[in-house]
């Protein structure tokens, strides 16, 4: 029995979804207007197809879903303006199931669940909508019988006895528990308890092993307090201060480990450090994971366990989906890692690592524990607890380089590239999140065919999420995707206006396909306002509750068409990046490259001097080449230089290519300083003698050193053009991409006052043009500037955007004298009057369904009756407009004043034109007409003010918000001395 949505709450409630489908078709281009241009990207722009078109994250509650209500919501994504969704099968608690509901949950990976899948993906067809598929259930990836104990995720973790040296042993150690994480075994489970899965706690118990006990000489690292009790990730304190071990002293004991925990071992004289490893089954299981059997997260490190889940989730639906592969079936999809080990392992590593590296890792160890990095909602930048030099320099860091690298190795060699062989293999595309995993972010980014960042990560850093642009310039891949317009902490707060705020910030990271966190399956609508899936509970919720019960749902197919109109132009071209900043590190996280700080200030710089930058790792350098003097990525992207930030490593193989490359002509930048060392801890000498080599031989052949604050004007210096040059004070985060011989610009204000962006396009020629995507409009841009360099300048309010196409074909259009305006300029407030009607919900879902009556504008809170009340708020009232206010050149608009959260304005009967940005203000001259008007404005807020009144365990994290037509409501009259059209 799958979850019926059929029943609707109210008659009122059912009013949203016939606006928003009414919106979406007014919002439909005219043809009159696209017939004017013969220009394709101008033809695209004006009427994007439905491939251009943002995607939503599409929640399915598991296998409790049919066929009929598939095939409805496909249609509701399209009128809204979506052009897909990527199918998403899992259970966060879901609320109000039937029992035979909850039992459907779970009929995943089925010929069943598949047959749904595929009645999904025939509807999709029949609206040319496309859809994604999650490549298991929920994240990270594992779960159901054929993820044994054996195939699951291990971790090692450590446990530290002090000794001094001179006591008789046995030395009795403090071994490590297994730390208790959010739980792989379930004993409230029912899938944890069948018959199949009796003996699984004992093979579980079984995977236990004590890897290795190192002794070593050395002084106890300094540990931030903890504090008792609590919820830990892994069992590592904060490092204030690193101990400090002696290089040479480390003793492997394993074999004189007894059974009962002591060590038979006499230390030597001096402070000791006596460590034990152990290696444990992760205690973290699929987070929400649907499907029969239990929820253990798979090795990423064998290929045997991806190749049993692959078997589970993907070869299992070819019988019902293959006819659908690389059709209506786009791509399937692997969600961020978050995988919780204490310290990454597998059963082979020690073996991998002296293969790859060259020498036994077991007497270093102690070496590799770092708190921080591992932990994936928290990962941040501490100490190691443990340094140890030497001649080599600090022979910690080296042995860290080396473990990093391999485990980056193993988990590309044995998840990622499986995944997208798997993809590849049978006609589809692998579409892939890299942050969080234990790698080179950029390399495994760029292994699969779509990189996908997302917003919720770093909350919305441009810096991290520039990494998936990145890749994709390295590699190839022309689609970059981000899963999109999640907000931390406000589950049902997220208004309209920051929705396309945020999506204008991500757009200027280098994305160009929005997956937007999400559009759940309507589990029990009648019981608003229905499934949630990241609602409040024991934390404050997080992501947009994009669905038809949130009254906002009636203005989204004004955002999707100008996320439509963006993309379109996004998606086509190439992008424009003339800097590559060198990335050394692996397993990215804000703050690794500054032990704790924001990313280089560099980074911040030279967009502020409009220089635009990706990233580039070492493998991405190394199967790079020079052209003219420019380096050419595998995917065919050309950079004009590489600036390698401050550090004193450099991996040897980087070093190499760059000296060869900068012989050929390539500029190459250091921050500060050159660096000094190698990377890695094996014949060190010999490798940073190399790479001093390497240095100079760059530096021979122009490579220099400047300071953060100096290296955009010496950039400038030495040859390399930036995309533009702001006027001073006009610096405002964009994107370039080469149309043809366009170059196309996106622009952004993302701050809170109005933006003036002056800026000069160099070696550009011909004429400019304005495209505002918000509006669908394209009019000339005035063009100033010498001969080769165009100067432009555009003005726009807080939350606006722009698009400007710069090109020899547009014609050059001078800068024009603004229209005089005239004395004449009246206001007629509009405080009362007005009726008001209302139809939502409010606390515990009740139905809040009030006929008209008179009001005047206000702060819905303010009244008892509509405190708690989310939905949509219906005012009206008649105005005299004098015929004097309507004579030619004359403007007339309302201005709502305060409006919370979006509004839909009507005049005299003509079409609702939807307002989500401050100012609320909305030209009517032509729909008004002298004498007697009616105007109808319907205002709709966020789901927030019901929910924060409801009782529940996550109403107390919601404080209600402002609500309604608040005003004060004006119509503007303004007269423009002529000439007029």
């Amino acid at each position: 029995m799958a979850c019926n949505p059929d029943t609707r709450a109210n008659v009122g409630q059912r009013r949203l979804p016939l606006l928003s489908l009414a919106i979406a078709l007014m919002l439909q281009p005219h043809n009159a207007a696209i017939a004017q241009t013969a220009d394709p990207l101008a033809q695209a722009f004006l009427a994007p197809p439905k491939s251009a078109r943002a995607m939503v994250r599409w929640w399915w509650p598991g296998g409790a879903v049919t066929d009929a209500e598939l095939a409805r919501e496909i249609g509701v994504l399209d009128a809204a303006g979506f052009g897909g969704g990527e199918i998403q099968p899992f259970n966060p608690g879901i609320p109000n199931l039937t029992p035979d509901e909850r039992i459907a949950v779970n009929d995943y990976a089925t010929p069943t669940y598949f047959a749904h899948v595929a009645h999904a993906l025939g509807a999709a067809q029949t609206h040319g909508l496309r859809l994604d598929m999650t490549f298991g259930s929920a994240w990270p990836s594992g779960g159901g019988y054929a993820i044994t104990p054996e195939l699951a995720l291990p971790e090692l973790t450590a446990s530290t006895t002090h000794v001094t040296g001179g006591q008789a042993g046995p030395i009795k150690l403090t071994l490590p528990p297994r730390t208790r994480k959010l739980g792989a075994w379930s004993t409230l489970d029912t899938r944890y308890r069948g018959p199949e899965v009796a003996d699984w706690p004992a093979r579980i118990d079984a995977r236990q092993k004590i890897v290795a006990v190192v002794a070593v000489k050395g002084t106890d690292p300094g540990l931030k307090a903890t504090t008792p009790g609590g919820f830990h990730f892994d069992p590592w304190a904060q490092v204030l201060t690193p101990g400090q071990l002696q290089a040479g002293s480390a003793r492997v004991l394993t074999d004189r480990l007894r059974s009962d925990g002591t060590l038979d071992w006499t230390a030597p004289p001096g402070d000791w450090q006596i460590l034990v490893f152990k290696r444990y089954m992760a205690d973290s299981g699929v987070s929400g994971g649907v499907g029969a059997g239990p929820q253990l997260v798979l090795d990423h490190f064998r290929k045997d366990a991806f190749a049993a889940h692959a078997h589970r989730v993907g070869d299992a639906a070819v019988a019902e989906l293959g006819a659908s592969f690389g059709k209506s079936l786009r791509a399937t999809f692997v969600d961020s890692l978050e995988l919780m080990p204490d310290l990454y392992w597998s059963e082979d590593l020690l073996a991998q690592f002296k293969r790859r590296r060259g020498y036994d890792l077991t007497p270093y160890l102690p070496l590799i524990i770092q708190p921080g990095w591992t932990e994936a909602w928290t990962a941040h930048w501490s100490p190691p607890y443990y340094r140890m030099g030497g001649s080599a320099g600090d022979m910690g860091e080296r042995v860290r380089e080396d473990y990093h690298r391999t485990v980056s190795d193993l988990f590309n060699e044995n998840f990622v590239a499986p995944f997208v062989a798997w993809n590849h293999a049978h006609g589809l595309l692998a579409r892939f999140q890299a942050h969080g995993a234990p790698s080179d972010t950029l390399r495994s980014y760029g292994l699969a065919d779509i990189p996908e960042t997302e917003d919720l990560e770093s909350t919305a850093d441009v810096d991290f999420m520039k990494l998936a642009r990145s890749a994709g310039d390295i590699y190839g891949h022309r689609e970059i995707s981000a899963e999109s317009l999640c907000f931390m902490g406000r589950p049902y707060a997220v208004t309209p206006e920051d929705l396309k705020r945020r999506a204008d910030l991500i757009f200027t990271s280098g994305v160009n396909r929005l997956i937007i966190h999400g559009f759940p399956y309507a589990v029990h609508p009648e019981q608003w306002p229905g499934w949630h899936p990241f609602a409040p509970g024991f934390g404050t919720g997080f992501s947009t509750m994009l669905s038809e019960t949130n009254p906002i749902w009636a203005v989204v197919p004004k955002l999707t068409t100008y996320l439509a109109r963006t993309q379109s132009v996004l998606q086509t071209g190439d992008p424009v990046v003339p800097a590559a900043v060198f990335m050394q590190d692996f397993a990215y996280y804000q703050g690794h490259e500054t032990e704790g700080h924001h990313e280089p200030a560099m980074l911040a710089a030279l967009v502020h001097a409009g220089y635009d930058y990706d990233r580039i790792n070492t493998d991405g350098l190394t199967r790079s080449r020079v052209v003219h003097g420019e380096l050419v990525t595998p995917g065919g992207h050309h950079f004009a230089v590489v600036v390698v930030p401050r550090s004193d490593v450099l991996d040897l193989g980087a070093a190499q290519a760059l000296a060869g490359f900068a012989a050929e002509g390539l500029k190459v930048m250091f921050v500060d300083k050159p660096p000094v060392r190698s990377e890695g801890l094996h014949d060190a000498a010999r490798r940073d003698h190399e790479l001093r080599n390497f240095v100079a031989d760059i530096v021979a052949h122009g490579g220099m050193a400047m300071t953060e604050a100096t290296l955009p004007a010496g950039l400038h210096t030495i040859g390399v053009m930036p995309n533009l040059t702001f006027d001073p004070d006009a610096a405002t985060p964009f994107v370039e991409r080469a149309i043809g011989k366009r170059r196309v610009f996106f622009f952004a204000n993302v701050g809170e006052g109005d933006r003036h962006i002056g800026f000069t396009v160099p070696d550009a020629h011909g004429g400019a043009q304005l495209w505002d995507a918000w509006n669908g409009t394209i009019a000339a841009l005035p063009v100033t500037g010498a001969a080769g360099d165009t100067h432009l300048a555009l003005s726009l309010k807080p939350g606006a955007s722009a698009i400007v196409v710069v090109g020899e074909d547009l014609p050059k259009s001078a800068v024009a004298a603004a229209p005089s305006v005239s004395g004449t300029a009246q206001s007629l407030v509009l405080a009362d009057g007005w009726t008001l009607a209302a139809s939502g919900h409010g606390a515990n879902g009740r139905v809040i369904d009030i006929a008209a009556h008179p009001a005047v504008p206000g702060d819905l809170r303010t009244i008892a009756a509509l405190a708690d009340f989310s939905g949509a708020m219906h005012y009206i009232r008649d105005v005299d407009i004098p015929a004097a206010w309507l004579a030619p050149g004359a403007k007339v608009s309302l201005d709502l004043g305060e409006v919370h959260d979006a509004a839909l304005v009507k005049a005299n009967g003509a079409d609702a034109q939807p307002l989500l940005l401050a100012p609320f203000v909305i030209d009517l001259t032509t729909a008004l007409k002298p004498g007697r008007n009616h105007i109808d404005v319907t205002v709709v807020n966020t789901p927030q003010n019901a929910m924060a009144a409801s009782k529940g365990p996550g109403a107390r994290f919601l404080r209600p918000k402002p609500a309604g037509l608040v005003g004060p409501v004006r119509l503007l009259y303004q007269a423009v001395a002529g000439p007029f059209p």
